[in-house]
């Protein structure tokens, strides 16, 4: 945990509940305060080549691919203090000039969307089968297999929340556009590079008559067991980390050997993919396209994981040392994220040598350990947008830009784990 410091901070105006931005609006990239809503050959003259002997003459051993396992977990944000911020939105004008109340920012006021996803369709169904039951709110996520079991592709998008503002459900356009990033991939015996993916998926949301309006951000892994490679497309503020076992470290402590960029116009306001009708068009409007994606390549290993994510994690869990001015003396100089991660690797292994079944093997474990991960990792991302004594990553992007917003940010999460085995 990263303790807050009061007196590092200088004195900046309040943010006020926050709503991610809509980038159709070019008035949208500044930042202000807003609702919170990756055999030589043989020379021609050299001399005859020995006789193979026993040891050369055997076969080489076959290439083994990679197998790869992944788990998963989501959360929506709380909902059960709506009638509590409606109640506070009445206090005194004098009362407001001051840091606003926890309860007050924790939940979005919740006008009749239109534009959601159609009870009983197809995508509805692929919806409720994803989640389980549960609830992503306006993220969406996915995982697939390609037919000939070689390539994994994960995704997560996150629909942008200032649609609400206007009466668009955000959820329909994250969730439409992995449905069909998903059906098109899967059309394919061997999955295509995740940008071509994006490109059809982008595409066909756009013509979708069902979709009136909405943008999301968007993060795109395909993983390649068989040839040991890693190709993503990322666009917005999701984004994923891949971790490797430090070779240097007895205890097998992980390390981030590649990650996403993100992509903003400005504080709270990413790059989107996006649908915006004529009518609800403004001066200066503009839109993403997959083109304005970042697309990055990695090999990937045995021992290596993967996590997918989107921004209601990534803004509350450093995964990165944030700067001096914003830790206690005594704080590790280890990420968070890492920190977790150790901890979890310590506790799971004590875990899996004290239960695991007989013939229970490596891919076993590592499956039991991906769930281990996802789940935990975003369970602990909801504590911490729930207080406002850790100084988050979204804490100290609102007082580069000026604002004054203690503590983590609440919002959906989704997260996605694969570990290659």
């Amino acid at each position: 945990m990263i303790p807050s410091s009061r007196s590092w901070r200088p004195s900046y105006a309040t943010a006020g509940t926050l709503k991610r931005m809509v980038a159709p609006s070019a008035a949208a990239r500044a930042p202000k305060p807003i609702s919170r809503i990756v055999v030589p050959t043989r020379p021609l003259h050299a001399a005859p080549a020995p006789p193979p002997t026993p040891a050369t003459s055997a076969a080489a051993p076959e290439h083994k691919p990679m197998k790869i396992v992944t788990a998963y977990a989501f959360a929506a944000k709380p909902r059960e203090m709506q009638e509590e911020e409606e109640e506070e939105s009445n206090e005194s004008s004098a009362a407001a000039q001051e840091d606003l109340p926890r309860k007050q920012r924790r939940s979005e006021s919740r006008a009749p969307l239109r534009g959601g996803i159609i009870a009983n369709s197809e995508l509805e169904r692929w919806r409720k089968k994803m989640l389980k039951g549960g609830d992503a709110g306006e993220d969406a996520l996915f995982v697939t297999k390609s037919a000939d079991q070689s390539t994994v592709l994960l995704g997560v998008a996150d629909g942008v929340g200032g649609w609400s503002d206007s009466g668009i459900d955000p959820a329909h356009y994250s969730n439409a556009l992995l449905y069909s990033a998903m059906k098109y991939a899967e059309s394919h015996p061997t999955f295509p590079l995740p940008k071509v993916i994006l490109e059809h998926a982008f595409e066909q949301v756009s013509k979708n008559p069902d979709i009136q309006a909405g943008s999301s951000t968007a993060c795109l892994l395909r993983l390649d067991a068989v040839q040991g490679k890693a190709s993503c497309v990322n666009l917005g503020d999701s984004g994923y980390l891949h971790l490797r076992p430090d070779p240097k470290s007895p205890e097998g402590r992980m390390q981030v050997v590649n990650s996403s960029v993100p992509q903003l116009y400005g504080f709270n306001c990413p790059y989107q993919l996006a649908k915006v009708p004529a009518s609800m068009a403004q001066p200066g409007s503009l839109t993403n396209y997959p083109d304005d994606a970042a697309v990055q390549e990695f090999d990937l290993q045995r021992g290596d994981m993967v996590l997918v994510m989107t921004d209601g994690f990534l803004d509350n869990v450093h995964c990165k040392l944030p700067p001096r001015d914003a830790l206690t003396p005594d704080a590790p100089r280890r990420p968070e994220l890492l920190q977790l991660v150790d901890m979890l690797q310590d506790k799971h292994r004590e875990h899996w040598s004290a239960c695991k079944k007989q013939g229970a093997t490596l891919a076993d474990e590592k499956q039991d350990f991906a769930n281990v991960m996802a789940s935990t990792l975003m369970q602990y991302a909801r504590l911490c947008q729930m207080t406002e004594e850790k100084v988050s990553p979204f804490q100290l992007d609102a007082a580069r830009h000026g604002f004054h917003y203690p503590g983590g940010k609440i919002d959906d999460i989704a997260l996605i784990c694969a570990a290659t085995v």
